[in-house]
């Protein structure tokens, strides 16, 4: 097991984490469910922003076990999606942000931009974030997710989507897909047809 086996990534817009509040709210839960211990950190003060990188966004990543922490800042370009492929799993499980992602890089494919997990027959994430559908105006996302992420939390939060739980056979029922993740937060423009999603 690595000597961290969870992490955090934060965005940072212009020196600001953005989601602190989930980010941390998320980190105490993965401390006391996983490793068994009381949260005693604010993530706000593990962080101090290089003057290098206090423009613009960048990626933080925040490394720790249950009593250390290492703190890395990345310069960020957004991935662009234009295309997703199904692939079919069972009992995958991602319930904590692990550092080994090897379940998830296993899956990607060279035939798509990015992948949709079917976890036991059920839409769940792709590899780097959860997913929206938009129908009828409403934006929804899976009960099935595999991790429940910072972007996500705060748009049930904000009742800017709704949880439902969709099947394959859903999937051309709705009409656009979206990834998002604590970098990549709601934005129609990201959103692509269902069309792109090859079965």
């Amino acid at each position: 097991m690595s000597l961290y086996p969870t992490f955090e990534t934060l965005s940072i817009i212009d020196g600001v984490v953005q989601n602190l509040e989930y980010h941390q709210a998320r980190f105490e839960n993965t401390m006391r469910t996983f490793f068994k211990k009381t949260p005693d950190i604010q993530l706000v003060a593990l962080i101090k922003v290089p003057e290098e990188y206090r423009v613009g966004q960048i990626r933080c990543r925040i490394d720790y076990n249950h009593e250390a922490f290492e703190v890395k800042y990345f310069p960020y370009t957004p991935k662009e999606i234009r295309t997703f492929q199904c692939v079919y799993v069972e009992g995958l499980d991602y319930r904590f942000k692990y550092s080994d992602r090897q379940c998830l890089e296993k899956l990607k494919t060279e035939a798509a931009d990015e992948v949709i997990i079917i976890n036991n027959g059920f839409v769940s994430d792709c590899t780097i974030g959860n997913l929206l559908f938009l129908k009828q105006n409403q934006w929804y996302s899976p009960t099935h997710f595999l991790l429940k992420g910072t972007q996500l939390s705060y748009l049930l939060a904000q009742n800017q989507v709704c949880l439902t739980e969709i099947s394959v056979v859903d999937l051309s029922s709705f009409e656009k897909v979206m990834m998002i993740n604590a970098l990549n937060p709601f934005d129609e423009k990201r959103a692509i047809s269902v069309k792109q999603i090859r079965l």
